[in-house]
Parts: C-alpha cells; sequence; structure tokens
C-alpha cells in the first residue's frame, strides 16, 4: 500500500506545533504533534538522575533528571548487575535518597502521570537497537525463522557481550555491511556514554535522540513508504543530513520539499479536517452502524451501535457482520488516536460463543499490524472485550489538551 509522511507547523489555540501525519492510500492512520516546548522530556533521552524518594509500598524510586523533572522508576530495574552509580550513598541498599544514577526516559509524561524511566540504556538506530542492561542477541520476531537464522549467524562474530543487540524489522530491507556498520556505530556510541558518566554531574544529559519527527520516520516500514514531505525548508535539510547518514534508508528520491504558494500542504491533504474528525466522539462505519469513543480518566470504552443500519436489526448475523465492520474500524482508531491503557468494547449482543470466539481472533489479527503492543484478553462476564494498548506517548486527545 502507498504510504506517505507529511510533516509541517500548525497554528493550534494560537500556538505553533509541529505536525507529523502518517498517510495510508490517502488516508490518515497515524499522528503525533509536537509542541515547541524547549523544556519537555524527550523520549529516549539519557540523563544523570538523582533519587529524591524511594517508596518501597510502590516499588518504585522518584528521580529528578533536572529542573525539578522527576520521574518514576520501578524498582524492578535496579535488580539487574548493569545500573550504573555516578554517586552511591550506601553500599549495603540497593538505592537510597541522594543516590545518582544514570537513568533514560522510556515513557512522556501522560495526564498527571511522571515520565518514567529505566536504568537499562539502548540506542536505536534503522535497522538495530543495542542495549546496555540487556545483554542478548536478539532479532525481531516479526522476519522468518529463515531470515532470523541468517541474521544471527551474520552478527555472532561481532557480538562480544558487553551491548546486547536486537536486529529490527527493517534489517530484511538493509545491505548486511549497512547494518554491520550500524550496529558497530551504536555500539561505539553507547560504550562511550557509559565511559563518560561517572565524570559527569547531576542533572547532565547525556544523550539527545534526533528530533521527534526522525524518531517516528526510523519507526516506520520504509520499503512501503513512498514520499516524505514537508513544507518546512529546515526540516528538509534535516531530513537530506539524515538520508546522507543513513544510505541503507533509501530515503534520498523520497524526500520532498513542497512549496506552493496557491495551496497550504495543511490545506493540501485536509489535515483539520482530518484532526477534527479523529478527535470526534463518534465515528460512522459504512454500513451506517456507528462507534462511540469515550475516553475516561482509568481507561477508554467504545460502544458499537446499529445506528442508521437498515438490515434486519434483530438478526444475528447482520450483528456480527457489524461487530466485524466495527473491529476493523477499531483497530485502526486506536492507531491514529494512539489510544492505551486499557480499552473496553461493547459489541452489539452476540449469543453464540463461536462468534465471540470469532470476534476474538479478528481482533488480535488485526492488531498485529499495530507498532506498539495490543493484548485482547477476553469478553468479560458482562459480554465486554477487554483489552490493552502499551502506554509510550499521551493520547491525541491528550496532545490536544497539552498544547
Amino acid at each position: 500500500m502507498s504510504q506517505k509522511y507529511v510533516i509541517t507547523d500548525m497554528n493550534i489555540q494560537n500556538k505553533d506545533v509541529l505536525f507529523c501525519g502518517l498517510y495510508e492510500e490517502q488516508k490518515l492512520i497515524e499522528v503525533n504533534l509536537f509542541s515547541n516546548q524547549t523544556d519537555r522530556v524527550q523520549l529516549n533521552a539519557i540523563y544523570i538522575a538523582r533519587v529524591s524518594q524511594v517508596v518501597s509500598s510502590l516499588q518504585a524510586a522518584f528521580v529528578d533528571i533536572g529542573d525539578g523533572q522527576i520521574c518514576y522508576l520501578p524498582l524492578s530495574d535496579i535488580s539487574h548487575d548493569h545500573v550504573i552509580y555516578v554517586k552511591r550513598i550506601s553500599k549495603n541498599k540497593p538505592l537510597v535518597q541522594g543516590d545518582e544514577i544514570v537513568v533514560q526516559v522510556v515513557k512522556e509524561a501522560i495526564k498527571t502521570k511522571n515520565p518514567q524511566v529505566t536504568t537499562k540504556l539502548s540506542l536505536a538506530g534503522l535497522a538495530s537497537v543495542v542495549c546496555y542492561g540487556d545483554q542478548r542477541l536478539g532479532i525481531s520476531n516479526k522476519l522468518a525463522q529463515e531470515e532470523r537464522q541468517k541474521l544471527r549467524e551474520l552478527l555472532q562474530p561481532y557480538y562480544d557481550g558487553s551491548v546486547g543487540i536486537i536486529v529490527r524489522t527493517n534489517a530484511i530491507h538493509v545491505d548486511e555491511q549497512l547494518l554491520l556498520q550500524e550496529v558497530d556505530s551504536l555500539s561505539g556510541q553507547l560504550k562511550e556514554i557509559i565511559r563518560v558518566a561517572p565524570g559527569r554531574t547531576a542533572f547532565s544529559c547525556l544523550y539527545r535522540p534526533s528530533e521527534e519527527y526522525i524518531r517516528i520516520l526510523m519507526d516506520q516500514n520504509l520499503e512501503v513508504l513512498d514520499e516524505v514531505i514537508t513544507d518546512q525548508p529546515e526540516i528538509h535539510q534535516k531530513l537530506l543530513d539524515f538520508a546522507r547518514k543513513n544510505p541503507s534508508a533509501g530515503l534520498d528520491d523520497k524526500l520532498t520539499c513542497y512549496a506552493d504558494p496557491l495551496l497550504e500542504l495543511k490545506n493540501l491533504y485536509g489535515i483539520d479536517r482530518d484532526l477534527e474528525r479523529a478527535l470526534n466522539t463518534k465515528v460512522w462505519l459504512k454500513s451506517g452502524a456507528n462507534l462511540l469513543i469515550e475516553p475516561t480518566e482509568a481507561l477508554t470504552v467504545i460502544d458499537i451501535n446499529s445506528s442508521k443500519n437498515s438490515s434486519k436489526k434483530k438478526d444475528p448475523a447482520v450483528h456480527f457482520k457489524i461487530n466485524c465492520e466495527a473491529a476493523e474500524m477499531i483497530a485502526k482508531q486506536l492507531r491514529l488516536r494512539n489510544i492505551s491503557g486499557i480499552i473496553i468494547i461493547d459489541f452489539i449482543d452476540m449469543q453464540s460463543e463461536e462468534e465471540k470466539e470469532q470476534l476474538i481472533l479478528l481482533m488480535k489479527r488485526l492488531l498485529k499490524s499495530d507498532k506498539v503492543p495490543c493484548n485482547v484478553v477476553d469478553f468479560t462476564a458482562l459480554g465486554l472485550m477487554e483489552l490493552t494498548r502499551k502506554k509510550v506517548r499521551p493520547s491525541l486527545r491528550q496532545q490536544f489538551l497539552e498544547i
């Protein structure tokens, strides 16, 4: 399928916002909004943090990464042998107030929750990830077994166990020599961070990742991406620089700097309309049925209504058909709106256990294409489907509220 990645500046609620949208067959399927806030904690950044509080009852610590920005650190992260202490108050306890340790941001602040950090460090490239605190050599499970074995044999001579290496799905499209060069470069960069950390002071930023729009680009399947288009010359130049430094991405002939004084890029793609739809509570289906998507503090509730559907509304076969159509739309909306956490779906009543099982299998298959890990739990005793989606970034609705 044809995909395009669109980057443009927008004015939302009188604030400048960077829009990063992925389009497939002219339809918006994924969107991220970034404000120009300079004090925002950046995902994947590495800091020297100072422990401000250890809460044993929560099995967590709260650490300061600078400017009073407090982050959540699970104590389970302190149990491995690769925690990098810059300053240690007590040798008898794994972590106490005043300790200074190296951490990496793994989740941005979401609603009232602090950003989450880990002591397990990682640097990601286009085709690989190198890790400290997870020393394994791993290959993406999405690759065929034969390809996984081939890549494992390729990397084994270069794997010394000092840092872990994970090969991403994109590696299938990368020349072997370029993959080895990327692994070598990332390993060297991570080892340098580990080497210099003990000599740095608290709150130092040891690593700041690429701009968000480049990080999102790196997470895409570049094989099916036809074009990266922006109307911002500065961003276009940074994309060109990224393409030159990463020839394996094959982006050279995919980068476009849009310039048409008569038609703005946001109007060409109807971005305002798409964002309005993505924030709307009601989503219409082709059959005339609709979804009602209601986010709450604790979870997101999705209700399916037959509404304008003119078929025999009491026919179980019609109910099942509408539910299958709704499942396809829900999978798309979860990705588009970046809905995460607990999700409860109230499908139209089904009497057949076989149909419920078929719907679970359908939902699992639909969610496999989502880059964010999802888990379909089951139908509850009340007949509601329960699923979860990992929290990494705020939902689109939350991004709007925080602009």
